[in-house]
């Protein structure tokens, strides 16, 4: 589902709102820590988190290919990229801040905090669960909530997965714009 709300930019801000909100609400609840100290060390390792998630969604990539065929690993990225082929630039800035911001704040700062990583990444992945034509993308997903969830951990600091977070999305919603005009162009 959060899949495909980024084409909407109300749409975005609204469930950034109600995660947000809601994560908010129980980190404050239940007395669960929440810093967001901005410096150096954590922007550094916000942006080494981005370039993680993205090589390893490359080699990902590589391997659909590897196993499955080239034409599988080209349909798998179109049927996702087709979402987001008509986004401007700012919603694709948008989108990527309000998922980092939303989304972190529920998943990360409160539900893994509460329930731990593994309760927090399963229903990533759920709220993630997209059509079936990239169902597999769809399941893909609990690994990079579990890579959020461990850049969280490691750090203490919910700014780390907020910027990981936010840049992977802002950088896959511009490779999946440019994967499309290149896939129309060969057409």
């Amino acid at each position: 589902m959060l899949f495909y709300i980024k084409r909407f930019l109300s749409l975005e801000i609204a469930v950034t709102l109600l995660l947000g909100g809601f994560g908010y609400w129980g980190i404050r609840y239940n007395h669960l820590p929440l810093i967001l100290d901005i410096s150096p060390r954590e922007i550094g390792l916000g942006v080494a988190g981005s370039l993680w998630l993205a090589v390893w969604t490359l080699v990902v990539q590589f391997g659909y290919s590897v196993i499955k065929g080239k034409a599988y690993a080209q349909h798998l990225t179109a049927s996702l990229a087709s979402v987001y082929a008509g986004t401007g630039a700012a919603q694709i800035v948008f989108g990527g801040v309000t998922a980092a911001c939303g989304e972190e704040l529920f998943f990360r700062g409160f539900l893994q905090q509460e329930f731990g990583i593994v309760v927090a990444s399963l229903l990533f992945m759920l709220a993630h669960f997209g059509g079936k034509e990239i169902r597999v993308v769809s399941l893909w997903s609990i690994f990079q909530a579990l890579y959020l969830g461990l850049f969280f951990a490691w750090s203490k600091n919910l700014l780390v997965p907020m910027i990981a977070h936010g840049l992977f999305d802002i950088g896959g919603m511009i490779y999946f714009r440019e994967f499309m005009a290149r896939l129309r162009k060969t057409e």
